[in-house]
């Protein structure tokens, strides 16, 4: 089949048209995908890691009032945290999991065991699902309310899970990578421990405790529970060549 002179110029016009469209596609994926992606690369963030981001404006301030309050902090910063605690959240899916941590403020009903220590809602800085998955809801710069006495010092890792006979293999097996990940971007961490193991005073991790509300008390942990905790500490002696002070 010819092509005429008239084909040939209205080929010619749609070119560019086509090439508009594509560039103008392209420039869409990559205000849809960069930041997230360039969240990931960011400081206090992990690169294997999905980020589901809790903190805004109004947490970070509220999280300010509860370490002036609790540690006699200006901010909300974490600074060369010295410590790692794990958990498991209480609920068995991911989405429970989330729900729960998301909102800014605490949910004082479900949590009268700590409302009087402040506004802000409890988090964490990762959230592992159940099939290994770890999202990140806080950057590690940020202060996250889980453990009492220890927040301002201690990095957090939720494990989905309603408690310790729901938590997998899978999990041990992520907490264990994810440790020696922020092991490496924070060489000042010397201990890892269990929500449980918090309050012992006679381990070497105590000595960290700190808190100016004299009112404000320790609560009863059994998470992650005592056989979760010993294959993550294992795995890591074997798998990653690191033994912490606890």
């Amino acid at each position: 089949m010819l092509r005429t002179t008239q084909t040939v110029t209205e080929e010619a016009s749609a070119a560019p048209s086509r090439l508009v469209l594509a560039f103008a596609l392209m420039a869409l994926m990559l205000t849809l995908v960069l930041p997230v992606r360039c969240l990931a690369l960011a400081e206090g963030y992990d690169s294997q890691a999905r980020v589901r981001e809790i903190f805004d404006g109004e947490r970070l301030r509220l999280t300010a009032q509860y370490c002036k309050i609790h540690y006699g902090l200006d901010s909300s910063e974490l600074r060369e945290p010295q410590m790692i605690v794990l958990h498991y959240t209480a609920f068995h899916t991911f989405e429970e999991s989330y729900r729960f941590f998301l909102p800014d403020l605490l949910d004082t009903q479900s949590r009268k065991d700590i409302s009087s220590g402040g506004a802000v809602n409890v988090s964490a800085h990762y959230l592992v699902d159940r099939d290994g998955t770890v999202f990140q809801l806080a950057s590690e710069n940020v202060i996250c309310r889980h453990t009492i006495g220890f927040n301002y010092t201690a990095i957090g890792i939720e494990n989905v899970g309603s408690g310790s006979a729901d938590l997998t293999q899978a999990q041990v097996e992520s907490d264990a990578a994810l440790v020696s990940r922020i092991k490496k971007r924070h060489p000042s961490i010397e201990y890892l421990i269990g929500h449980q193991e918090y309050q012992d005073a006679w381990r070497p991790h105590f000595k960290l405790y700190r808190e100016r509300d004299s009112s404000y008390h320790f609560t009863p942990k059994h998470d992650p529970g005592l056989l979760f905790l010993k294959r993550v500490r294992t795995l890591l002696k074997d798998g990653y060549g690191l033994a912490f002070k606890d």
